[in-house]
């Protein structure tokens, strides 16, 4: 789940090489993905806390990030001087974010975690605003008051459930608010490296959170008796939902540019909805269905832009709208 602008290499990548017309493989691929880790994560949680989830996940992440980079032939260095910008955005994307993400998701349903989560876009381009990043417009304003008056309409409509699933969603709301922060994070620090190399060296940053909150259940965890289902969906979250859409992801943005690839965010809540429907039987009130559409249109007033001519011909040599930090989880 990319939003910030900063240069980057396409190699012989000077126009999108996917033709318009056609749904990339690649980010249907990353749709499908990031809708459904949002239902394998609640059968993660049948079988291991949260905390234990979040560890194992970055334990595992981590050294296939650092194969990453070795294959694609990137540099496992800071440039001078950034050890602690690289970290600190880590320490904020990858986990701050992560932390109050599962603890959401630990109560929220799957379909309204998801929605929540599509805010972060506009919250990262109101904070890019403050930060000098982008300029305010009246759109960004009323697609803003749009979206979050969507998320509201969820909300309420969470009064037939539980207080423990509505603090979950508002938790995940919370942790959107950090996704977009790091956002505002990553962005200067993609105009020194690819993306590949920024989301790895950050990587350490979240160690600091990530460690303290998962130690313990990692430590008390019986996994002697987490079954083939608790470890598949392990593998789910890391190489599926974690590796492998990434790389789907930096692909769609090399051949179809940035402007089309971050479509892919409007996708990610619909699909999200089918799957918890499908597998997990939750059913969706008309409030929600309401909401689900509100947010999706205010999130797209908000931060679509009409590309011109030059612009997208330029775009594939940066990283347009989006960061290494796009992924829903």
């Amino acid at each position: 789940m990319v939003y910030g602008h900063g240069r980057w290499p396409v190699h012989n990548a000077q126009m999108p090489t996917w033709r318009s017309w056609l749904p990339h493989p690649a980010l249907v691929f990353v749709v499908l993905a990031w809708g459904l880790n949002f239902t394998v994560i609640k059968v993660a949680y049948s079988q291991m806390s949260p905390p234990a989830v979040g560890l194992v996940r970055y334990l595992f992440m981590f050294p296939l990030l650092l194969l990453w980079c070795a294959v694609v032939r990137q540099p496992l260095r800071y440039p001078p001087g950034r050890f602690w910008a690289w970290n600190f955005a880590g320490f904020v994307g990858s986990g701050v974010y992560m932390v109050l993400f599962l603890e959401g998701m630990r109560t929220a349903p799957a379909a309204l975690g998801a929605i929540a989560l599509a805010t972060a876009p506009i919250m990262a381009t109101v904070f890019s605003v403050f930060a000098k990043q982008e300029r305010f417009t009246w759109r960004l304003l009323l697609g803003s008051l749009v979206a979050f008056g969507g998320v509201a309409v969820c909300i309420l409509g969470q009064h037939r459930g539980s207080d423990g699933s509505m603090w979950g969603v508002l938790l995940v709301l919370a942790s959107a608010v950090f996704w977009a922060l790091s956002i505002v994070l990553y962005k200067p620090l993609l105009s020194e490296a690819t993306p590949v190399r920024v989301l790895t060296l950050s990587f350490p940053g979240a160690m600091l959170v990530l460690i303290p909150y998962g130690w313990h259940s990692v430590a008390v965890t019986h996994w002697s008796l987490v079954s083939s289902k608790g470890w598949l969906a392990m593998v789910y979250l890391v190489l599926v939902a974690g590796v492998g859409a990434f790389a789907a992801y930096y692909k769609g943005l090399a051949d179809c540019g940035p402007a089309k690839t971050s479509l892919t965010q409007y996708f990610v809540p619909p699909v999200a909805a089918i799957f918890a429907t499908l597998v997990l039987a939750e059913k969706l009130v008309w409030q929600e269905v309401a909401g689900l559409v509100i947010v999706i249109a205010g999130v797209a007033l908000a931060v679509w832009k009409r590309p011109s001519v030059t612009s997208e011909r330029t775009s594939t040599d940066q990283a347009g709208p989006e960061s290494p930090q796009t992924s829903c989880a």
